[in-house]
């Protein structure tokens, strides 16, 4: 089966080749065969990436040792789960999903637009075939996953014990749809400058692919942090870790590109400006692989050092130069028809929204990088931590909070003083209400006082605008409460689906603040009978645990847990060494509440007999993942609107 595995690779790279070629030769004749075959053969990609796909993942869950990948990343005491999840373990593996997605992304295109007989849509084909060479040919030519064994061990190495967990069996899978779903956008991008293709047609599709890989690429995000969170036992979700930032930038561009490109729908501006936050989404995402593969940088996150850094790069520099000489060739193409009329204006505010956007993916991207950098130039690698970031980035962070808010409520072109005084008194009133009713809880410092204040002020705005829709809407529907609102918000999905998103970003801000500016901490050696108090906990050790499980051995504490008083039950944070990698992990207790998490960890039991405890409190936390249920919904019910008109242009054609 290896060799049916090796040979549809080559074949998927060859038809990537045929199809780049057969199309761009079809362009350039107007011969419509050459176009139909090009995309037949883009097809051919797909269902070679899917043979691929199966045949490894048999191998997998059988436990083929034959196989190096499988030697390398499963063993017979590995979960059948697991056993396939170790698909995208490591970097191999991860490579193949990473094709599969993108493959499949190809064949959604081809699927949507099959009845679309303007040569464009070949030309978007195209391009996703030309980034579908580069992968193949790395799975065909430079690390293939069917490599095999000529002496097979009779076990294999296991999986790395950090991503033993359920939520490594979605988080990478989503995080990657993600990611690799930017290529449509990208795409389009491409084309619209190869064919000198004019009108905002595409722009109206290209943003629904955008919120489509948006979305889930922040789901993934959130995911990530709440398997760290869970799973690496510090107690937090976000550490600025290498890899969560190469993640977090092209989630961040694509975001000032969700915004900005309003403006060009509805102004004709800013179209070169939109092009590049296109181009610079996908080469983030591309930067973000080479980060994970390459080695250059350490992280819980990246596989091993390996020969496959430079090719990346390489494909980055190519693919950056040509999308930027093609950028500056059509320059004409790209000319605004209109100009600002005032910076006070919703223009105005989606401008200074992705200048702080790019400035906020600008300052992570120098962070992460400046390791790399300082080893090149001077020999020694200093590094970059969490401090560093925090202090760069909370306050753009919080910019951008009000500009939340203050956004929806600007009028376009020119927002005068009247209409400002209308749409701001109120939200700033409510501002400052909140904030000074957080004071007496503890609220200090200027940054969070900016967050209470702006979390108001965007809630109040949100709840403003639906309370005129629905004034503006009361003499033409009889509808009434829930009803009103929820016909109210089926005529214009695009906005109340925003503003379903703002609502979420929103908790998240209130999550981070409560979980770090609220978090009390307590840690000390306990013997048996003894108790820790932290907060309105009182925490007292009954004694150890040890228990055997597959391929590992695991110690807990078995702790009483009362809040004031009240029992609620035993926690048992524990460790666990895992016998073939001689690995330590921690396994967390958690008691949540939507107001707080008791966070539990076990230091390790000492030599005189003690057992080490931490215990944190963190407060709101549980509106972090919240907000994240809220932004996708939020985002979902924008695209039902896309649907909706999907479906018109169906039935139109």
């Amino acid at each position: 089966m290896s060799e049916i595995g090796r040979l549809s690779l080559l074949i998927a790279f060859l038809c990537a080749v045929f199809s780049v070629g057969s199309i761009a030769w079809g362009l350039r004749t107007g011969r419509v065969g050459l176009l139909r075959s090009g995309r037949n053969a883009l097809w051919a990609v797909c269902g070679m990436t899917v043979l691929a796909t199966i045949i490894l993942g048999r191998a997998l869950v059988a436990r083929d040792f034959t196989y190096r990948y499988v030697a390398e990343h499963t063993s017979l005491d590995l979960s059948p789960l697991f056993s396939f999840g170790s698909l995208w373990a490591g970097q191999e593996g991860s490579l193949l999903l990473w094709l599969l997605i993108l493959s499949s992304y190809g064949g959604s295109f081809l699927w949507i637009y099959r009845k679309r007989l303007d040569p464009f849509y070949d030309a978007v084909a195209m391009v996703v075939a030309s980034v579908a060479i580069f992968f193949t040919f790395l799975l065909a030519f430079v690390c293939s996953p069917f490599r095999m064994l000529a002496n097979p061990p009779l076990d294999g190495q296991g999986l790395n014990p950090l991503l033993q967990d359920p939520g490594m069996m979605i988080h990478p899978p989503i995080l990657y749809i993600g990611y690799v779903g930017f290529i449509i956008p990208f795409a389009f991008g491409i084309a619209v400058l190869l064919m000198n293709r004019t009108g905002t047609r595409w722009i109206e599709e290209v943003r629904r692919w955008t919120l489509f890989s948006w979305m889930f690429l922040g789901f993934g995000v959130l995911l990530g942090a709440r398997w760290a969170y869970i799973e690496l036992g510090w107690g937090g979700y976000w550490g600025w870790d290498p890899v969560e930032n190469a993640s977090l930038m092209p989630w961040l561009v694509g975001t000032a590109f969700l915004h900005s490109v309003m403006i060009e729908q509805r102004r004709g501006m800013l179209k070169t400006w939109n092009v590049a936050l296109i181009v610079l989404t996908f080469e983030l995402s591309i930067f973000g692989t080479f980060l994970t593969r390459s080695g250059v940088l350490t992280s819980v996150h990246s596989f091993a050092e390996s020969s496959i850094g430079p090719w990346f790069l390489s494909f980055i520099i190519g693919s950056s130069t040509l999308a930027t000489a093609l950028i500056i060739y059509r320059k004409a193409l790209l000319e605004s028809e209109n100009r600002m009329d005032a910076i006070v204006s919703r223009e105005g505010s989606f401008l200074f929204n992705n200048v702080l956007f790019v400035a906020l993916t600008f300052a992570t991207f120098l962070g992460t990088t400046f390791p790399v950098v300082s080893e090149a130039v001077t020999g020694s690698k200093i590094s970059v931590s969490a401090p560093f970031f925090n202090r760069v980035n909370v306050p753009i962070g919080l910019a951008l909070l009000l500009l939340t808010g203050a956004g929806p409520v600007l009028s376009w072109r020119r927002a005068t003083t009247s209409v400002l005084q209308r749409n701001f008194i109120l939200p700033t009133v409510a501002g400052i209400l909140a904030t000074l009713a957080s004071l007496p809880l503890g609220l200090r410092g200027v940054y969070p006082i900016v967050t209470v204040f702006g979390s108001a002020f965007v809630i109040t705005t949100v709840v403003m605008e639906f309370a005129r829709g629905l004034q503006a809407r009361k003499d033409v529907t009889a509808a009434r409460g829930a009803m009103a609102i929820v016909d109210l918000m089926s005529k214009n999905k695009r906005r109340y689906g925003g503003y379903i998103i703002h609502l979420g970003v929103v908790m998240i801000f209130i999550g981070v603040l409560g979980s770090s500016v609220f978090q009390k901490e307590a840690h000390r050696p306990l013997k048996t009978g003894e108790t820790l108090t932290i907060g309105d906990y009182a925490l007292t050790l009954k004694g150890t645990e040890q228990k055997m499980e597959p391929g590992a051995a695991k110690t807990s504490a078995v702790l009483d847990v009362s809040q004031k008083g009240k029992s609620l039950g035993q926690s048992r944070p524990s460790k666990a060494m895992y016998f073939k990698s001689q690995q330590p992990m921690t396994e967390v207790a958690l008691h949540q509440t939507l107001g707080e998490d008791l966070y539990l960890i076990l230091g390790g039991v000492n030599e005189d007999g003690t057992v080490s405890i931490q215990a944190y409190i963190n407060p709101l936390v549980s509106l972090i993942w919240i907000g994240g249920i809220v932004m996708v919904l939020g985002t979902i019910f924008t695209l039902s609107d896309r649907m909706r008109l999907r479906r018109e242009e169906k039935e139109a054609v």
